[in-house]
């Protein structure tokens, strides 16, 4: 008998940032060409839409793990930055460092003795065994205790104050710093310094929170429609990586050609600019980067926020089979466990019966009745027949007869729903464990769903124009689940 157990426990989590390195390793093509397709329509190796990325064309093969379409989940690309940018989603971050340590040192502006503490501290709540305590992320109160400080305690240096332009610009004294200085003054920051600013030091530095090799999303995550009129139309992804590449190739050739270093600058700055829109384009304190029709566009941080956001839209709330929705209306002479489905949602929810020696008489007997069974009252029909090899059958009142003679054990019949079955009755929002409930069905004419007035203070629902959705469940094992766990009783 298998040991019914937690065979592992999560000890701790530890969050990392991607360094340039590992950026590197983990891509299957380095990105140089702006352009994405050749004259013939195929992707161009080393172009934003290079088969090594993977591939959205049926026929095409991807050039990193050899699988089709279907196969192929995609592989990232990367983009040598030809100057380093700071990462808009690391900015707070930034700041907090630079204002912590030393300018020209490097070293948290920590006398010796509160390090000390520091450590103390930690080693006693290791030894209590509470990496829970661990929690102390950019630890704000030391970082604060440190940028206090005007005068560094390792070398002496006298502070300058550090304030940002919104959205990436850091100005010290009134100077601007690039980048790149940025860059160098984070490298500077030593290993030990990290712990008591809650950065893990093996796995993330804080330099690496400037880029200088940019992530490309695979192809599949910005695939390529192809419009009525034949043309291709990009997404709005890969139309801002096109714009990141075209200025990067700019500036590198300026850089290289020892062009002024105002050209330089101004480059630099675009680069900055269209980086920062293809991880935000709805940053403070810069325009939004925009369509040819003047839309603006949809970038990464734009496809995870708000209510059409990936969390809201495509995980807490999906398109799903089987589900029914409607208005809701009362009907006091229902039991508290039943729910009133309409005759047409009925017909159109099923339930997968599996053909057994004990039901495949009288499942038989259901699909020669066809999909709307005559005789009085309703009568749950069949809408498809499933062979054992997978296909489905569409049953119709022309084809029932012959399709019950063919019914062997091992088929699968999906049933119309009728009384009695067990569905799920929810309301929006679903707040807590009872706006979610198992009721009965009973199948009643007119086209609202019916429930009991007792029900509605968990449902919060009232009948003035009130919506909830109905699924049916498809397995036993659900059935059960919901029966003994979910019914309103």
């Amino acid at each position: 008998m298998m040991e019914r157990g937690i065979s592992k426990r999560i000890k701790s989590i530890k969050f990392a940032l991607l360094s340039p390195d590992e950026v590197r390793r983990m891509t299957a093509s380095t990105i140089i060409t702006a352009d994405t397709y050749d004259d013939d329509g195929f992707p161009i190796d080393m172009g934003l839409m290079d088969s090594h990325l993977g591939v959205i064309e049926p026929g095409l093969r991807c050039k990193t793990c050899g699988g089709r379409v279907d196969d192929c989940p995609g592989h990232f690309g990367h983009i040598d930055l030809a100057m380093p940018v700071i990462h808009v989603g690391y900015v707070k971050e930034i700041k907090i460092l630079l204002q912590a340590t030393c300018k020209s040192c490097g070293r948290l502006l920590l006398t010796k003795k509160q390090l000390d503490d520091y450590a103390k501290e930690r080693e006693t709540i290791e030894d209590m065994g509470g990496g829970h305590l661990e929690v102390r992320l950019v630890t704000k109160e030391t970082a604060k205790d440190a940028s206090k400080r005007q005068i560094c305690p390792h070398c002496a240096t006298e502070q300058s104050k550090i304030t940002l332009d919104k959205p990436t610009t850091f100005r010290e004294d009134g100077h601007k710093l690039t980048p790149k200085e940025v860059r160098e003054r984070l490298e500077r920051i030593p290993d030990e310094d990290l712990g008591p600013l809650g950065i893990a030091p093996g796995v993330a530095r804080p330099e690496w929170m400037v880029l200088t090799a940019l992530l490309v999303p695979p192809v599949t995550v910005r695939p390529s429609i192809t419009l009525e009129s034949g043309d291709r139309s990009e997404d709005d992804l890969t139309h801002k990586l096109v714009d990141v590449l075209r200025i990067n190739q700019r500036l590198r050739e300026n850089r290289d050609a020892g062009a002024p270093q105002l050209i330089v600058e101004d480059l630099w700055e675009l680069l900055q600019y269209h980086t920062t829109t293809y991880f935000d384009n709805q940053t403070s304190g810069i325009p939004p980067a925009r369509h040819r029709s003047g839309r603006p566009l949809k970038t990464l941080v734009q496809r995870l926020k708000g209510k059409e956001g990936r969390f809201r839209s495509n995980l807490s709330g999906k398109r799903v089979n089987f589900s029914a929705r409607t208005v809701i209306s009362p009907d006091p002479l229902l039991s508290m466990n039943e729910v009133g489905v309409p005759l047409e949602a009925a017909r159109e929810l099923t339930v997968p019966i599996r053909v057994q020696d004990y039901n495949i008489d009288f499942v038989k007997e259901w699909v020669s009745k066809g999909p709307i069974p005559e005789g009085d009252g309703y009568q749950a029909g069949v809408n498809y027949v499933i062979r054992s090899d997978g296909r489905r059958i569409r049953v119709t009142d022309k084809n029932a007869e012959t399709v019950a003679e063919t019914i062997e054990n091992g088929y699968i019949v999906e049933r119309q729903l009728m009384d009695g079955d067990i569905v799920l009755f929810n309301r929006q929002p679903s707040l807590h464990r009872m706006s979610m409930m198992a009721h009965e069905v009973r199948v009643m004419p007119h086209k609202t769903f019916r429930l009991n007035l007792s029900v509605c203070p968990p449902y919060n629902a009232d009948f003035d124009g009130d919506e909830m959705n109905l699924h049916a469940l498809q397995s036993e094992e659900a059935r059960a689940e919901a029966k003994i766990l979910m019914k309103v009783q």
